[in-house]
C-alpha cells in the first residue's frame, strides 16, 4: 500500500508541474498514435474551443481532487488501516472513473474544436473513455477485496498495474497546453482556470 500512496503523491506532483509550466510552446497537437476511436458524428461546425477545453478540465478535475483526498486519508493514518484504505480507494476510483467516462462522452458529442485538433480530440476521447472503463473495473475488483484477509495488501498491490501511471495524464494536459489554439482556450475556460489555480497553490 505504501507503493500506492507514493504513486498518488507522484500523480499530484506531475499535475502541479504541468499546471505551472504554462502553455507557451508552439508545437502542434500530437498525432503520434492513430486511434480508432469512433467519434460520433462529423459535426457541421467545429466545437467551441473554450467549451471543449472546459470539458477536458471537468474530466480531470474530480480525478485530481480524489487523489488529494486519498493522499490526505493515507497520511492521516489510513495507510495502516486496510478498511480505511479500501474505502478511500473505492471513493477515488468511483469518482475519477465517473468523471473521466463522462468527459469522454461529452467530448465525443461536441466533436473536434478544429480540423487541426482532430487527432488530439480523438486521442483524448479514447484516453478518457479507456481510463473511465479501467477505473470502473478497478472499483469492482476493489469492492470484492476483504480488508480482513491476511493477503489484502498483496492483492491490493496487484490491482491496476501500470494503468495508474500519472505521466499519462500529464502528457494529455501538456498536449492541450502546447496546442496554439487550445492552449489559449485552456487559459480562458473557467473550469481550467480553477484547476490551474488549485494546482499552482499546491505547488507553492
Amino acid at each position: 500500500m505504501k507503493h500506492r500512496v507514493a504513486l498518488a503523491g507522484v500523480f499530484t506532483a506531475v499535475l502541479v508541474t504541468a499546471a505551472c509550466s504554462g502553455g507557451n510552446s508552439s508545437s502542434t497537437a500530437s498525432g503520434s498514435s492513430a486511434t480508432t476511436t469512433t467519434t460520433t458524428a462529423a459535426a457541421a461546425a467545429n466545437a467551441d474551443a473554450v467549451e471543449w477545453t472546459g470539458t477536458f478540465c471537468e474530466g480531470i478535475g474530480p480525478t485530481i481532487e480524489s487523489v488529494l483526498t486519498l493522499l490526505t486519508t493515507m497520511f492521516e493514518g489510513g495507510v495502516n488501516d486496510p478498511a480505511v484504505q479500501k474505502t478511500a480507494l473505492l471513493d477515488y476510483s468511483e469518482k475519477a472513473g465517473t468523471a473521466m467516462a463522462s468527459a469522454g462522452e461529452k467530448l465525443d458529442g461536441l466533436g473536434a474544436p478544429s480540423a487541426n485538433a482532430r487527432d488530439l480530440h480523438d486521442e483524448l476521447v479514447k484516453f478518457f473513455t479507456d481510463s473511465g472503463a479501467t477505473l470502473s473495473e478497478l472499483n469492482t475488483k476493489l469492492a470484492a477485496l476483504d480488508p480482513a484477509d491476511p493477503e489484502f495488501a498483496g492483492k491490493l498491490e496487484r490491482l491496476g498495474g501500470d494503468q495508474a501511471d500519472p505521466s499519462k495524464l500529464q502528457e494529455q494536459v501538456k498536449k492541450l497546453q502546447d496546442d496554439p489554439e487550445l492552449g489559449e482556450a485552456f487559459k480562458k475556460a473557467p473550469q481550467c482556470v480553477r484547476l490551474t489555480e488549485t494546482l499552482k497553490g499546491l505547488g507553492g
